[in-house]
């Protein structure tokens, strides 16, 4: 290293350059190598720091999704079940304006049909463009809201949720009818109606769904947030779950 690279270093970490900071050196000896241009030598090193930010915040994208590890749409087998189609949902991978105008994706049907590997799969689309998502249990996302409500910051946890472009709500079918929780279930609801989009699944249809409300009124009021601007979703058929374990043997 001569003198007036020295301060090299120094610069790109001051710069917040960390990539260009470990690689600058050996790519500077390739680009000698091969007689790159100064602008080719450049240009590669750029190349190389963006792909590694690109990387590194996908990876935190993933890591604060919590998506169900494997359960994406490489490894879904659209034949065994009946409803839903690869293009319908490759549409909603990757024609994304219905995340830009909060509209939502509706998925029904009996336990074991793939509704939430369908869900989690267009989860992990979307993630891979860069989406900020969040996968939580109906259950789960119930009691933390009703423990939000209880200390008198449920606003605060709802605005919380703002910063994700989908919430996939899991198994809405299994939150017990209470007054507490079906409240705050529709408090999530309606803070996210036309602004920011969800996935819900549920084995329950909304003919069922006076099982989940303790209020008919809401029951109605939240049906009709949900499906004002929705893609429904019905899938048909025995267990994907049992198909696919005979299918791959066991």
């Amino acid at each position: 290293m001569d003198n007036q690279t020295a301060s090299l270093p120094l610069m790109l970490k001051q710069l917040k350059l960390g990539t260009m900071v470990k690689q600058w050196e050996a790519l500077g000896k390739k680009a000698v190598k091969e007689q790159w241009s100064p602008q080719t030598y450049l240009s590669e090193l750029c190349h190389i720091e963006l792909a590694t930010r690109d990387d590194k915040r996908l990876q935190r994208l993933l890591k604060d999704a919590k998506l169900p590890v494997g359960k994406n749409l490489g490894n879904f087998d659209y034949s065994l079940v009946d409803g839903v189609s690869k293009h319908q949902v490759a549409d909603l991978v990757h024609q994304t304006g219905w995340l830009k105008s909060g509209a939502n994706v509706l998925l029904f049907g009996a336990s074991g049909l793939g509704k939430t590997h369908i869900a989690s799969g267009i989860g992990y689309g979307l993630v891979e463009q860069g989406y900020k998502v969040k996968f939580i249990a109906a259950s789960a996302i119930v009691q933390q809201l009703q423990q939000a409500k209880q200390h008198l910051r449920l606003q605060d946890e709802l605005l919380k949720l703002d910063k994700y472009s989908l919430l996939i709500v899991d198994d809405v079918g299994y939150v017990r009818k209470t007054e507490q929780e079906t409240s705050v279930l529709f408090e999530l609801i309606a803070h996210r109606y036309e602004r920011h989009s969800m996935i819900i699944t549920s084995n329950k249809s909304f003919e069922q769904w006076d099982e989940l409300f303790d209020d008919s009124t809401m029951t109605i009021a939240a049906i009709d947030r949900l499906v004002h601007h929705a893609t429904i979703i019905h899938c048909e058929g025995e267990s994907y779950r049992r198909k696919m374990a005979i299918s791959n043997g066991t």
